[in-house]
């Protein structure tokens, strides 16, 4: 049975949650993966940025060099050249280089190579201090030369470190996707699609005829929870309404009997007659023996007539179900009487059979004779003016059910018929000649027995109703008063 545990938070507060954790954990893989990328991207231009700048710097050394030997203008010219070049690369790409070498390191490379053509653009071979200039030179653009190879190959292992890093990443973002679409898929099934599919079962047992409340665990405050307050008030309404319907239903059962209950109440009444006018007639010249005949034949007839009355009034009055010791052999036999008129005057042959040693069971007498005299009817009704009924009851093979099987030779069932006719109000019957609902109600008062009801049937071949009663019924229920729940 569902049972749903209806808490503070609505289902639509769940999925947004739900779905606002797995936007945010996509937003942080699909970040962390731009900012791996990123972050190669600009080593990338470093290296390539770099790889000009160390072309600069070496040529720049490399002119220098030749100067200090061979004293050649045209050197100096082509060292001072290539050192603007380096200076204008560093300020056109500034903010790269700071973010590779650092901004302090980026400040004193850039005022090395500033003293460095100041330097050298104005050495004097001839000046006192040329060895000193010299040397100053030379140590600036060593300086030079290790800034950027360091830091290229710095760089380098960065890279390489983010290369394994990223290709890692995909591998754990699939994995955290995985894992979020099984818990996503979980919450769906488990708060969303399960109580629909149960709610979508109990809502077939509805159309079935059987009605009992969901449970709700708390207040209800979920929308689901809403749902399920709505069809319970929807079930409380129906079951009422169905209520009255099978009353009334029992009510037109007994108007189909009128005319053989009052030919059966007319022969013992007319029999009276006759007996209490032969004893007005003739009682004083009688002897007591024949009058105490008469008096016995007067009371069996009263008893026959009272038999007839008890049996309609008890299934035509309206009682709560109840749970008493049943003997399936004497209530069949029951039931029989009280429509024999009825088969006679259609000209049906009954006959009944049924195992002696089918035990007493506690089951719901009254909702029992409801059904047999509805299987009952609808067999007299379906073969018209001649046919055969035939009933049996006795032991399944397994030993575990009583089977009751109501027989006719009627007209029988169509294919597409026998899906729809335990619906409520499906009938087969002319309009206005039957309600739908006899088979409705007789499906739902075996199934909260514990049992079940099938039919068989081919068209031309009449229709076989088999009534299944579970043995576990021998045994006395602490609450008789109680039916057995769906």
């Amino acid at each position: 049975m569902l049972l749903f545990n209806c808490k503070q938070n609505t289902i639509r507060r769940e999925i947004n949650i739900t779905f606002l954790i797995t936007f945010l954990v996509m937003f942080l893989l699909v970040a962390g993966g731009y900012r791996n990328f990123r972050h190669l991207r600009r080593s990338i231009q470093f290296f390539v940025m770099a790889e000009d700048l160390n072309a600069e710097i070496s040529e720049m050394n490399r002119y220098e060099r030749i100067f200090f030997k061979l004293a050649e203008a045209s050197s100096r010219h082509e060292s001072l050249k290539h050192a603007r070049a380096a200076q204008a690369l560093l300020r056109e790409n500034r903010e790269e280089f700071s973010w590779a070498l650092g901004e302090e390191r980026l400040k004193t490379f850039h005022r090395d190579l500033e003293r460095f053509i100041t330097l050298f653009s104005r050495l004097d071979p001839a000046a006192p201090d040329y060895t000193k200039r010299q040397q100053e030179i030379q140590e600036i653009s060593k300086r030079l030369s290790g800034v950027t190879g360091l830091n290229v190959q710095q760089k380098l292992e960065e890279v390489r470190s983010l290369l394994r890093e990223m290709l890692r990443f995909p591998l754990i973002s699939l994995a955290v996707m995985v894992l979020l679409l099984v818990v996503t898929i979980y919450f769906i099934d488990r708060k969303i699609l399960g109580p629909l599919e149960r709610i979508t079962e109990d809502a077939q047992e509805i159309a079935r005829g059987t009605f009992h409340r969901i449970p709700e665990k708390q207040k209800n405050k979920s929308e689901i929870c809403n749902m399920v307050a709505a069809l319970n008030r929807m079930m409380d309404e129906i079951e009422s309404r169905q209520n009255q319907l099978v009353q009334q239903c029992k009510i037109a059962a007994v108007g189909t009997l009128t005319s053989g209950i009052a030919h059966e109440l007319n022969n013992p009444i007319n029999n009276l007659t006759l007996i209490i006018e032969s004893l007005i007639e003739d009682g004083m010249e009688m002897d007591r023996d024949e009058r105490m005949r008469l008096y016995q034949e007067a009371m069996d007839q009263a008893d026959r007539a009272s038999e007839t009355v008890k049996n309609l009034l008890e299934f035509s009055r309206a009682t709560h179900p109840k749970l008493e010791e049943v003997d399936i052999r004497e209530l069949l036999s029951k039931i029989a009487r009280l429509i024999k008129n009825e088969m006679q005057f259609h000209n049906i042959d009954f006959s009944l059979e049924a195992d002696e040693d089918l035990p007493p069971m506690f089951l719901d007498r009254g909702g029992l004779q409801q059904v047999f005299l509805n299987l009952f009817l609808n067999a007299v009704q379906a073969m018209g003016d001649k046919g055969k009924l035939e009933v049996t009851a006795r032991r399944t093979q397994d030993g575990r059910e009583v089977r009751i099987d109501v027989r006719d030779n009627g007209p029988g069932i169509s294919p597409e018929h026998l899906d729809q006719i335990f619906d409520p109000f499906f009938t087969t019957k002319k309009e206005g000649e039957g309600t739908g609902l006899g088979l409705s109600v007789s499906y739902n008062i075996i199934k909260k027995l514990g049992g079940r009801i099938t039919v068989d049937s081919k068209p031309g071949e009449g229709a076989r109703f088999s009534v299944f009663l579970p043995l576990d019924r021998q045994r006395k229920p602490k609450d008789p008063s109680l039916p057995l729940s769906a």
